[in-house]
């Protein structure tokens, strides 16, 4: 179809602007959106801790031989108890004081101690949510992840709808700031975890709304470079997250320093441009014209002018359904049982990633290291999953990447034994686990056509991360150690089976209307793999062709009839 793709090959799909749009908006607002949003899991750590015994200072008892007199030890790993300490007594004879110490243990009488070795202080000790309060800091973890999966069903639809994917970019900056600097101070349970449910709200979409206008300046080919610099940035954020956070050990700093990005980030006000197809979608031909006319000046296109280019991009709005609703998608049944199909692999591939995100708590070696490590094994997963669907397909990349990670996953619990082992196959986990939510994607915004695209992206996100708020509880559910595992196992398994009812998008232009998304992979069946050097050979027809050079040769005979057709005239047209 001559669709959008074509517009933006008039005025340049692969120059200088698209090179600002990738290295300028996409690459900064990843890092900084990575740092907002992988923060919070050092603030909720809860380190070693034990009671506080009072009477050391009367003692000639150094800290480690008082906590060895007055702290028992667990019998299975040896560390001392969390929540009891032995009674201790003080009896005074002829003027001296005797401690007596008994057998007999009790619950922490005078508050906590902590280790400060690489924490100063976390959210669980300023608020003493310790022993029976410890699942708290789980707690306002799962809180926020459910306020991400509230926010990023309602926000993109706010977006698609009514404000625009730019200026709800700001608008989530500014949630996540408004509600983020009064937790620092407020220590009421419910009054903080209201917060945090607030401040999450935002936190998906400050990073998706400048991915999916990034996204659709680009053509086909060039969709998913942007994923990988997309992706790529989010893994540096991670990593610096760790530096970050090593450097300033204390949650109430690191909380006020996640604000920072969001408000580095309103730098853009004069930079970044709506996206043109919602524009389009919008009917807002004339400022859809002026962006597109600044890309073509931009890249060095002068011999397009803005009539002509008004009358294609009337075409092409006569062309696309209106509706902008996900229930319409429900009225196709291909794209109605894709969508379900990729929501079930986002939701999949977040638990596994969120499984090993929150699975370092449980590793022995270093916090800060081990975090550093999982999370810089994700940069490899970019560049992999690059290569893969560019060159080997989305289909096969999907399937095979489920695969592979099923295998891993398997092999997880008979390497609990060596924790070095266990790290490495954590972070091998870990690397897979975000090549498929690369590839999730890139499909996801390759299936759905340009009027739910940055809500159907919204929702694969919302799936994702409403199965991130369980994982606290899976790690800890007393089920077994293994049982996390086995669970993963099936899940990656049975994806792998749903992968195989995906389209191959590869080298195909986004649909634009509801009906191109229905009719996306006609023409490339399962039993052909379909790669970078054969899917030329598969490129259907699409069945708008007709309609389209209906209304081309409407716009040359007649300019002005085209632009004053009704909507119920446009709509009876279809």
């Amino acid at each position: 179809m001559k669709g959008f793709d074509d517009v933006m090959s008039n005025v340049g799909s692969h120059g200088p602007y698209q090179r600002r749009v990738l290295l300028g908006i996409i690459c900064p607002t990843s890092i900084l959106g990575a740092i907002t949003m992988n923060i919070l899991l050092f603030q909720v750590t809860v380190p070693d801790h034990w009671c506080h015994v009072r009477g050391q200072e009367n003692t000639s008892y150094s800290h480690e031989a008082w906590l060895n007199l007055t702290i028992p030890r667990d019998i299975k790993t040896g560390k001392l108890s969390e929540c009891r300490q032995y009674r201790v007594e003080w009896t005074t004879e002829q003027g001296n004081r005797s401690l007596i110490v008994h057998n007999d243990t009790r619950a922490c009488e005078s508050g906590w101690e902590h280790d400060t070795s690489e924490f100063d202080d976390t959210m669980a000790t300023t608020n003493e949510w310790l022993c029976e309060k410890k699942s708290y800091s789980d707690h306002v973890y799962s809180i926020n992840m459910a306020g991400n999966s509230i926010g990023s069903i309602i926000l993109p639809v706010l977006a698609d709808r009514y404000i625009g994917r730019r200026y709800m970019f700001y608008l989530a900056l500014l949630i996540h700031i408004v509600f983020t600097l009064p937790a620092v101070w407020v220590s009421n349970y419910g009054f903080h975890l209201a917060l945090r449910f607030m401040a999450g709200l935002a936190f998906e979409t400050n990073y998706m709304m400048p991915y999916v206008i990034g996204l659709e300046f680009l053509s086909p080919d060039k969709r998913t470079a942007a994923t990988l610099v997309s992706f790529a940035s989010w893994t540096f954020g991670m990593c610096l997250t760790s530096l970050v956070s090593w450097l300033l050990p204390n949650w109430q700093y690191l909380a006020l320093v996640s604000c920072v990005p969001s408000i580095l980030c309103f730098a853009y006000w004069r930079y970044l441009p709506e996206s043109p197809r919602w524009l389009l979608a919008q009917g807002r031909i004339n400022e859809c014209a002026s962006i597109l006319l600044n890309v073509a000046r931009i890249n060095g296109k002068k011999d397009l002018s803005r009539v002509q280019l008004e009358s294609d991009l009337h075409i092409l709005w006569n062309l696309q359904e209106r509706e902008v609703s996900l229930k319409e998608a429900t009225r196709y049944s291909k794209l109605r049982l894709r969508a379900l199909i990729l929501f079930f692999m986002g939701a999949c591939s977040y638990l596994c990633y969120g499984m090993v995100f929150l699975g370092i708590s449980v590793l022995s070696s270093n916090y800060f290291l081990s975090h550093f490590v999982v999370s810089i094994s994700e940069l490899p997963s970019n560049a992999l999953g690059w290569l893969w669907t560019q060159f080997l397909g989305r289909r096969f990349t999907c399937i095979t990447t489920y695969l592979i990670t099923a295998a891993l996953v398997a092999a997880a619990p008979f390497c609990r034994h060596d924790k070095w082992l266990m790290l490495a196959i954590v972070a091998v986990i870990r690397l897979f686990c975000a090549q498929l939510i690369y590839v999730a994607y890139v499909q996801c915004t390759e299936i759905f056509p340009t009027p739910v695209r940055s809500t159907g992206l919204a929702w694969l996100i919302v799936c994702g991360l409403a199965t991130m708020i369980s994982t606290p509880f899976l790690l800890h559910s007393g089920i077994g150690e293994d049982f996390p595992w086995w669970l993963l196992l099936a899940l990656m398994l049975l994806c792998a089976f749903l992968g195989t009812y995906l389209p191959e998008t590869i080298g195909l232009p986004l649909p634009q209307s509801f009906q191109d998304a229905e009719d996306l992979g006609n023409g490339r069946p399962l039993k052909v793999w379909i790669h970078h050097w054969n899917h030329h050979r598969f490129v259907p027809i699409s069945s708008q062709e007709d309609r389209y050079q209906e209304l081309r040769r409407l716009s040359i005979t007649n300019p002005d009839g085209l632009r004053r057709m009704s909507f119920s005239d446009r709509k009876m047209s279809r």
